[in-house]
């Protein structure tokens, strides 16, 4: 029984060198990018085998500031590069050669499928027929929703007991996901009461992150054994059965109001109608795109809209700055906060910007390189089937760019400010044709729930921001919630 384990052996090692030399031009051009040692095989794989997102973030800027701007890393055969110059960012996002998302997407996939998230064949098709209900346009329509959804979430928080601290991202996700399915979803608020699964599917969906971040990171997690084994897959199976039936009853819902009423305004039609009315996707896809564009819109805006107002809690100095510039550019009425509103309130937008810049929607984002590109002034070349990764929290946190970047410093987008930083060291939307499909929607939304939350109350809230943990899944938020507490403000004056 001895030839057993020497056959495998001499099977590995006959792959390894048949692998080798197949991706010669590969292992040529790597030779040239710096980063830590490889182990034949398994590659860096064990300086990966950690407990948590943070190491994950850690492990990433101890190698950046070991091998500078451009290292290397090896997953078992796949070639990862990590760019942190700004130029070559930029260059790489809007390239072509660049427009395939990462062998890690691959992970969403039982979730959503392939498409506007995880890339495939059909993500920029599908991209296009859904651009429509996100742009300035629609946007515009949307206002009034938000403002109707803003003004419930400031009601409620104007009622809270005013010596409980309390997590503010379980009243915030409320509005979001209202608003995401009255608009993008272009559901009736009777019918969002009475989706199937949605209250599960919300407060799921950290836990849908996580556990998608953890296969992504932890090697031995790829094996399906391993995850059926460990009951991983059994759990991951529930999140897909939820999720789908999620989907099926938005279609569902939407089919049949089409059918009924037909469709009436093409600026504010919500992406679902869209999708069914296009009939170039099956009703698988327009399911997980329906999810897709569902989980990312509420989830996210719910997110940073909390974060705003954490930050606006910790930094009263910035609250106020914030609230007088409200009070002057719309008056002391509670009045509707249009789109040209939002634009005057400079000091919001500089409180916003930074949330933006500390807790990244996205950690890292990892595209395929499908022509060999130049970076680097010539010097690296990427090659072929090569993992980029473009580390976004660590960009946002480069002492280069950022002037004591661990400190949460609004003043940091004033426009003096602004002009002395590479522009390309901020890309918290991601650039190119992959970039946030939900900027113009997102940005809208937050800052019309925000302006309506500091009308109602004012916002407090115990340490230095600084001091809270962070927590990785996919996106960067805080470990322990988004902590405060609101005390009611008297005719617009505390």
């Amino acid at each position: 029984m001895y030839w057993i384990p020497a056959f495998i052996i001499l099977g590995i090692s006959l792959y390894w060198h048949y692998w080798r030399r197949k991706h010669k031009r590969m292992l040529q051009l790597a030779e040239l990018i710096p980063g830590p040692p490889a182990y034949p095989i398994i590659g860096n794989g064990l300086l990966f085998m950690l407990n948590t997102g943070e190491q994950m973030l850690d492990l990433v800027a101890e190698l950046l500031n070991t091998y500078g701007e451009y290292c290397k890393f090896w997953l078992g055969p796949d070639l990862n590069i990590v760019v942190r110059n700004p130029a070559d960012i930029r260059l790489l996002l809007t390239s072509n050669k660049v427009n395939e998302k990462g062998p890690l997407y691959e992970f969403m996939k039982p979730l959503v499928g392939p498409g506007i998230l995880t890339g495939g064949p059909t993500w920029r098709n599908h991209r296009k027929i859904a651009t429509p209900s996100y742009n300035k346009k629609a946007v515009h329509e949307f206002a009034t929703l938000f403002n109707k959804e803003a003004d419930i979430l400031a009601d409620i928080l104007s009622k809270k007991d005013l010596n409980k601290t309390f997590n503010v991202y379980f009243d915030v996700v409320e509005c979001t996901t209202q608003c995401v399915c009255q608009t993008l979803m272009g559901l009736s608020k009777k019918d969002t009461q009475n989706l199937k699964n949605l209250k599960e599917v919300v407060l799921l969906t950290q836990r849908m992150y996580d556990t998608i971040f953890v296969n992504m990171t932890k090697w031995w997690y790829h094996i399906p054994m391993v995850r059926w084994v460990t009951g991983r897959q059994r759990t991951e199976n529930y999140f897909k059965k939820i999720t789908d039936e999620l989907s099926a009853d938005i279609v569902s819902k939407r089919r049949k109001a089409i059918a009924n009423n037909g469709v009436v305004d093409d600026d504010s039609l919500g992406i679902v109608d869209r999708y069914i009315l296009s009939k170039e996707l099956s009703e698988q896809e327009i399911k997980w795109e329906t999810f897709s564009l569902f989980t990312t819109s509420q989830e996210a805006s719910a997110k940073i809209a909390s974060a705003v107002l954490l930050f606006l809690a910790h930094l009263p100095e910035w609250q106020e700055k914030v609230y007088n510039e409200i009070i002057e550019v719309l008056g002391v009425d509670d009045s509707h906060v249009s789109n040209d509103d939002l634009k005057s309130l400079n000091n919001l937008d500089m409180v916003y910007k930074e949330v933006l810049r500390y807790l990244s929607i996205a950690a890292f984002i990892q595209r395929t390189v499908e022509e060999e590109i130049c970076i680097n002034d010539g010097k690296i070349t990427l090659p072929v089937s090569t993992s980029l990764v473009i580390p976004i929290h660590e960009v946002h946190r480069d002492p280069r760019h950022w002037d004591e970047p661990l400190k949460v410093k609004p003043e940091r987008f004033l426009p003096e400010n602004v002009k002395t930083r590479d522009p390309n060291a901020f890309i918290p939307f991601s650039l190119g044709a992959m970039d946030c499909l939900g900027r113009v929607y997102a940005t809208a939304l937050i800052k019309t729930l925000v302006v309506k939350v500091l009308r109602r109350v004012k916002l407090e809230a115990q340490g230095a921001i600084e001091d809270l943990k962070l927590h990785v899944a996919i996106s960067v938020k805080f470990a322990d919630g988004y902590n405060l507490r609101v005390k009611p403000r008297k005719n617009g004056i505390m």
